[in-house]
Formats: C-alpha cells, structure tokens, sequence
C-alpha cells in the first residue's frame, strides 16, 4: 500500500513488530524520468543484496522468493514509480509490503534484518518541522503552510484581507504620478508601504490566531526591503525568520526547501532547551539517562519525553512488559525498541544525533524526562 503521509504513532508500533527477514530501504528520489531509473535501480540492487544474504545463510529457495514476491508487486506498480516525491521509504518482508512516498529528506539507508529499520521515520514524525510562511511583495501577499508530511502549500484564509497594496491603501496605485506628488516622493511611496506592511500583519495575526494561538510555530517570511523590515516592525506571531529576497516568482517547492533548510536550527536550539530544562529534574529524580533505567521507565508509562542517538549502536534485547533488557551484539536496536516502547504508552519521542543537542546534561546517546521518580 502506498502511502502519502508520514506513519502515525499507530503505524510505527506495527511496523515495529518483530518479522522474519524484514528489509528497510530508504532512499532520496526525484519526479523525474532519470530519478525513478535511478530509484528502481538503487531499490532493487537492495533487495537482490539480501536474497543474497538469504542465500549465503542457507536459507531455502522459497524462503528467498518470499521476498522477491514482494518486491515484484512494487516494482509493477506504476502508481508507486509514477509519482515519486522527495524520498521513498519501502519496507519488505515475505507476505508484507509498505511504501513511503515522502517530501522528506531521507538520507539513502538499507537494513536486513528481524525488524524494520525505523529510525530516519521515528525522526521524521518527531521532530518539529511545522512552519507558516508568509510571502510579501507590493503586488501583494500569500499565507503558507509546511508540516512534517506535507511540502509548502497556500494556507487557506478565514477572513477577508487587502490583497496588495493598492488594496491596503485605497489607491489605484502606489507608484503613480499624482499619488507621489501628493505624498511627497519616495517618503510618499515609503508612508503606503509602510501602512500595507501594517494591514498585512494584522491579517496575519488574525489568520494564525486561529490555527497556532500559542504562537508555537515559526514565521518565515519572505520579502525584500523595506517590506521585510517593515512587516517585523507591526508585529507579527511566533518566531519569525526574514528570508529576503523576491517573493512574487517563488515556487510552492522553493518555498518549501527554503524553510526546511532553516528550520533544522530553530528546532536543534528549542530541543536543546528542552533537554537543559530536563536535566534541572535529575534532583528530583525526573530525569535519567542509564539505558537499563530508561527502559524500565519506559515500560511503567514512567517516560514523559525521550531523546535518543539516532544513529547509536547499542543493541540487545527488550521484554516490554517488565522494561528489563540484555545486552547482545547481534541483537535489535535498542535505544529504538525503547523509544517505540515510550510512543506505545503515550510519551514524546526525538530521534536525533548526538551534536544536534547543545545541553550540559546531553550524554550523546539518552535522555528521558520521567513522569515520576522510580521507586
């Protein structure tokens, strides 16, 4: 089945289960005629990688046609290579197929194993990636929205607004003979620049008002001068990143790579302060960052929020009912059992690598907030 939307909560604890000779690839894609060669190419020499290991294991014959099975169902599927986004995340396993079609920026990844690699998409549906963004010229304006699952798109309005500057300032036109005499020049032409930016910020915070009142989520605007620096001035909600430059020919895609290849740090620096915020709780016992202890809180729904290294290498095994674990080379990802274990019993989980968090109390591997002290 073909998806269009990250995985919920729901979605990755299934896919979390233990399976017989599960594969995980990740891979970044473009719609393009070369870029789908390029996919199916780089997707099948995948799964011919693990019939490979199937067959150096001595595995039987069916056993390695389980999986191939499933992966001829993708590779017909004219749908799935047809309309490729950004990544494509496929996880295989004999009787079990499911496809990601994804906006992300998925570094290519394969895994083989007895559970599906989940890591980059445990990453991707924790962390932080929600933006407006807010384009502005004198010709007029556009509300954006991006999320975690979805690129840049028009966010719809709720109320009735000026539509340009003339609009805002009841003239035919900002740049016209009589309006410049009447209003003094350039200063003239500064004064109803100045009152759009005004209008256009109230609407704004109307607009947002609704669909973020916490002001949680960040503004990127995008404007040149003196429009950028005025629209700032008025106020407007949230954090607001300037991206300057001229908004009337941007792309909804520009739009969308312009804001994820900024928002990685306002994300990096607020989850930084939430982790420093975490360890002021180590006094009272709220705090803990030994993985045995972790997992036991994890499996008491002891766990409030966890941070843990994306790309770490302890592995073992978990019993999710006592949360008691055993370390073992050739075992599951550990810190990724856990993390599922903490989204099963209603936590907050952040996939991240180890200097993305600047935070005296980050240890490089784990970090849990508990909900109460151990006993």
């Amino acid at each position: 089945m073909i998806h269009y939307q990250l995985p919920t909560s729901a979605d990755l604890l299934a896919l979390g289960t233990p399976r017989a000779d599960a594969l995980s690839i990740y891979l970044p894609t473009e719609p393009t005629p070369a870029g789908r060669d390029v996919a199916f190419t780089t997707a099948k020499s995948a799964v011919d990688q693990a019939i490979r290991t199937l067959r150096t294991s001595s595995r039987t014959h069916a056993e390695q046609e389980a999986l191939r099975d499933q992966w001829n169902v993708i590779a017909d599927d004219s749908e799935l290579w047809g309309n490729l986004g950004s990544s494509l995340v496929i996880f295989l396993a004999p009787g079990f197929a499911d496809e990601y079609v994804l906006p992300n920026n998925f570094e290519p990844r394969n895994h083989f194993g007895d559970r599906f690699d989940l890591g980059p998409l445990v990453r991707a549906v924790t962390t932080p990636q929600r933006a407006y963004a807010l384009t502005l010229s004198s010709s007029g304006w556009n509300l954006w929205q991006a999320t975690e699952s979805s690129r840049a798109e028009e966010f719809e309005l709720v109320g009735e607004h000026a539509e340009d500057a003339a609009d805002a300032t009841n003239r035919m036109s900002i740049r016209g003979r009589k309006l410049l005499r009447r209003l003094g020049g350039d200063e003239g032409q500064k004064v109803l620049l100045d009152r759009y930016a005004q209008v256009v910020a109230g609407a704004v915070r109307d607009e947002l008002a609704l669909a973020d009142p916490a002001g949680e989520v960040p503004l990127f605007v995008f404007a040149n001068e003196p429009l950028a620096s005025m629209i700032v001035a008025h106020g407007l909600p949230g954090e607001v990143v300037v991206v300057r430059g001229a908004a009337d020919e941007l792309r909804p895609d520009q739009i969308d790579t312009a804001i994820r290849d900024r928002i990685q740090d306002i994300t990096r620096r607020r989850l930084s302060q939430d982790a420093d915020r975490i360890g002021d709780g180590f006094a009272d016992g709220l705090a803990a960052m030994d993985v045995a202890q972790v997992a036991r809180a994890a499996a008491v729904a002891a766990v409030g929020t966890l941070y843990y290294d994306l790309s770490g290498s302890v592995r073992g095994h978990l019993d999710t009912e006592t949360g008691a674990i055993r370390f073992d080379p050739e075992g599951e990802d550990l810190l990724a059992a856990i993390a599922l274990l903490v989204l099963a019993n209603g936590g907050e989980v952040h996939a991240v690598r180890p200097d993305e968090i600047d935070a005296g109390i980050w240890n490089g591997q784990l970090l849990a907030a508990l909900r109460r002290p151990l006993a």
